[in-house]
């Protein structure tokens, strides 16, 4: 059985006992990618981008990626020391962090045109000055520009709710319980958990131990009704 990972730092915890087991074929993407694969069933389940999920109506599960507030991976980054008027890249890889950004732009009155960019974080800032970059691009984007925007904080201040950037989304019933028993177990063995991940992506193990901390994986009633004012600001937008 094939399903889908984010292939991120963020879903590293929830999935690590799972793939030890190997009980599941397990496929990394992108967000964007995974979408894809799930649309055209080459993957049975998977967390999608909140964005898609919304678009597609499809039925959210347990499993999610949200932050309380910083989410440290969803960051708006700078060759500058704050955020003027001028452009602001986005990746391609990004979905929901994209029009999550165009509902932060329009609520805050900001006026930096949005440009849709395909390459690392250095290459966007060749050309631009702020970049909205996502996942373990952009953790590593901290260490060497300065950070002027975290998307999970700026939505816990416009809404005072989680942002919910990822949700499960499944075509058979049981993995949402796999994947958070695997989290469960990864809470407990957090040790072997951080240790490990701190070799496999060169991250300092106090960073990792802070940003699993941080991630929400269990969509509860404030998760669900974030998700349901995303789409509304989305309508409302002009989004969907």
């Amino acid at each position: 059985m094939r399903i889908g990972k984010f292939g991120f730092v963020n879903n590293f915890l929830p999935y690590y006992r799972l793939e030890k087991e190997g009980k599941f074929e397990i496929v990394e993407g992108t967000p964007r990618r995974l979408a894809e694969l799930f649309e055209n069933g080459a993957i049975v389940y998977a967390p999608l981008p909140a964005f898609e999920v919304l678009k597609k109506g499809y039925n959210a599960g347990k499993f999610c990626v949200a932050s309380d507030g910083e989410v440290y991976s969803v960051i708006v980054v700078s060759k500058r020391k704050r955020l003027d008027d001028s452009p602001i890249a986005i990746t391609e890889n990004s979905m929901t962090s994209a029009n999550m950004m165009k509902i932060i732009k329009a609520e805050k009155g900001l006026i930096n045109r949005l440009v849709a960019v395909n390459g690392k974080v250095d290459e966007m800032l060749r050309n631009f000055d702020h970049a909205l970059v996502i996942g373990d691009e952009a953790i590593k984007a901290r260490m060497s520009y300065r950070v002027l925007m975290d998307l999970g904080e700026e939505w816990k201040e416009l809404t005072g709710l989680p942002a919910v950037f990822g949700v499960s989304v499944s075509r058979v019933d049981g993995i949402d319980e796999e994947i958070l028993d695997s989290l469960e177990w990864g809470r407990e063995h957090i040790d072997e958990v951080v240790s490990v991940a701190s070799e496999k992506f060169r991250l300092p193990e106090e960073f990792l131990r802070k940003y699993f901390e941080t991630l929400i994986h269990e969509l509860g009633g404030k998760e669900r009704r974030s998700l349901e004012l995303f789409g509304e600001l989305c309508h409302e937008h002009g989004l969907l």
